[in-house]
């Protein structure tokens, strides 16, 4: 064995040197870490004895490479707690924990169903544990120990798992109802877009319809302008040819008819200064006769335009 500075280690040959049979002793060895990989070459120790060291914690190995061991005594060390995996070690038997630092024991103590011996004196123990481990003065008194411990852990862990099973229940529900939700709102999202697409189709639909009867009214209004710019351009040829035709019979008859009262008064102011001229009487003659003329020219006229009008 050579000792270095806070730790004691060992060799293969110094722990087979301290094997008797299937006991092997480490007690008083100041060991602060159990040699757990030398430990575990060594199968046929299942009584182990790490009593009266300086152990505050057993390493993880522990419990996994160490499961051949059917009788342990860890007591008189500085243990504040023991893996949470303690319960691997299902072939123990005897467990010795007296005055150490342990305020509880793992809920794996549940699993060491073949426990039948256990030690637990000079803890520190929480009070719910204390009533359950006893007071361990006897043989009789451990035995008791070591059936209520695993009892006691046992339906702790029944406990832990229900409410372990009712946590994952909730968030199955919990998760569910997202998954629902979520459901709902792709639904909800489908349905919006789904209708913003035959809203979109419709108003598309109604601006196509809307431009086609624009077009068809466009076309009709084309047409009636057309028909109503023919038919006027159809009545205002006739009624321009009546008034043309009109006009032409008139203007002479209007120049004709100024002429005549022109001279008519010419002769009027020249017979009033001579009355008893042969000449003004003359013309009096021939204005009478140019009167009765145009009187019958135009007579024929109007009876010439009132025909055409029909």
């Amino acid at each position: 064995m050579a000792a270095g500075k806070g730790e004691t280690k060992w060799t293969l040959k110094e722990l087979k040197d301290r094997l008797e049979g299937n006991e092997l002793d480490l007690s008083l060895s100041n060991i602060t870490k159990v040699p757990v990989q030398l430990l575990s070459s060594l199968p046929k120790a299942t009584v182990l004895d790490l009593s009266c060291n300086l152990l505050v914690n057993l390493q993880d190995p522990f419990c996994t490479q160490l499961t051949h061991v059917i009788k342990l005594d860890l007591s008189k060390n500085q243990l504040e707690e023991l893996p949470a995996d303690f319960g691997r070690l299902t072939r123990l038997r005897h467990l010795d924990l007296f005055q150490n630092r342990l305020k509880t024991v793992p809920v794996s103590f549940w699993q060491l169903t073949s426990l039948q011996w256990l030690d637990l004196k000079d803890n520190p123990l929480d009070s719910a544990l204390v009533p359950v481990v006893g007071d361990c003065l006897d043989e009789r008194q451990c035995r008791n120990c070591a059936k209520g411990v695993v009892s006691y852990m046992r339906a702790v862990n029944s406990e832990l798992e229900r409410k372990r099973q009712e946590q994952l229940q909730q968030q199955r529900k919990l998760e569910e109802a997202r998954r629902l939700q979520e459901e709902q709102e792709q639904e909800l999202r489908r349905r919006k877009k789904k209708e913003e697409k035959e809203r979109r189709k419709r108003e598309y639909a109604e601006r196509q319809a809307s431009r086609k009867q624009q077009q068809e009214g466009g076309g009709q209004e084309e047409e009636a302008d057309t028909e109503e710019k023919a038919n006027g351009i159809a009545s205002a040829t006739p009624e321009k040819h009546r008034t043309t035709g009109s006009y032409c019979y008139k203007l002479p008859l209007i120049i004709i008819m100024l002429s005549v009262i022109a001279v008519a008064v010419a002769t009027y102011f020249y017979c009033e200064s001579e009355p008893t001229n042969q000449l003004c009487r003359d013309l009096q003659t021939r204005v009478h006769q140019v009167e009765t003329v145009i009187r019958g020219w135009v007579a024929v006229a109007e009876q010439m335009a009132v025909g055409q009008k029909k």
